[in-house]
């Protein structure tokens, strides 16, 4: 199979409006239902386009699942970037926690899907499920090639914050992180249901507030306890 994101980018003369919205109407079904559990007549119908103009534009049903990842990606790893950057600044000024590095981390994506609109939060919420597919899956290719060097970059950011740290630690660091932060932006309900809706898995703020102590304590303590070479 091809590479999904350069098909994905494979120009073709197309409508940008008819584009846009298919890439809309596949964005919310995908972030809803999932890859295998959306069609392409269900897709074109939201889209109130005809069949065969996804097949024109997009090819597949892999490509444009590529497509709806790919159109936000450059301005969400920037923002996401920027703020790991900025991390890092600070640390060169101050002593940053555990705990900011995490904020810094999570805080773009709470932003996004809290303040950016409907778009963004469907997206925010297909991101979820796609990183909680199997990389196997080939029509994730595109979302594993496109958040890889952010994801990088932060595990840069924790290695340099404990240089001493063995590297697997940092690695089940990252890993544990990003697992709980994939089921957070899914906003299931579970904590609802858990405290008799006394707390709201909405409530991303909150929940953004809480999780810097608490990864804070959890990293510190792996980090520190496993020394390279340990």
């Amino acid at each position: 199979m091809g590479n999904p994101l350069k098909a994905a980018q494979t120009n073709r003369k197309a409508d940008p409006k008819t584009k846009d919205k298919i890439i809309d109407a596949a964005e919310v079904l995908f972030s809803g239902k999932g890859y295998y559990g959306t069609t392409t007549r269900e897709i074109t119908r939201q889209a109130g386009v005809p069949l065969g103009l996804m097949s024109y534009y997009f090819g597949t049903k892999a490509d444009l699942y590529s497509e709806v990842i790919i159109r936000r990606s450059k301005e969400h790893v920037a923002a996401i970037s920027a703020s790991i950057k900025q991390a890092k600044a600070v640390r060169g000024e101050a002593s940053p926690t555990a705990g900011d590095l995490v904020r810094a981390y999570f805080a773009p994506l709470v932003k996004r899907s809290l303040h950016s609109g409907p778009g963004w939060k469907a997206y925010i919420h297909l991101l979820s499920r796609a990183a909680n597919t199997p990389r196997s899956e080939p029509y994730v290719g595109a979302f594993n090639e496109t958040y890889a060097s952010v994801n990088d970059e932060f595990i840069a950011l924790l290695k340099e914050y404990f240089p001493d740290a063995a590297e697997e630690d940092i690695y089940w660091s990252f890993y544990f992180l990003s697992s709980a932060i994939i089921h957070i932006l899914v906003e299931s309900g579970s904590i609802d249901e858990t405290s008799k809706n006394t707390l709201h898995s909405s409530d991303l703020e909150t929940i953004l507030d809480k999780m810097g102590p608490f990864f804070e304590a959890g990293i510190s303590r792996l980090a520190n306890g496993h020394k390279k070479g340990g």
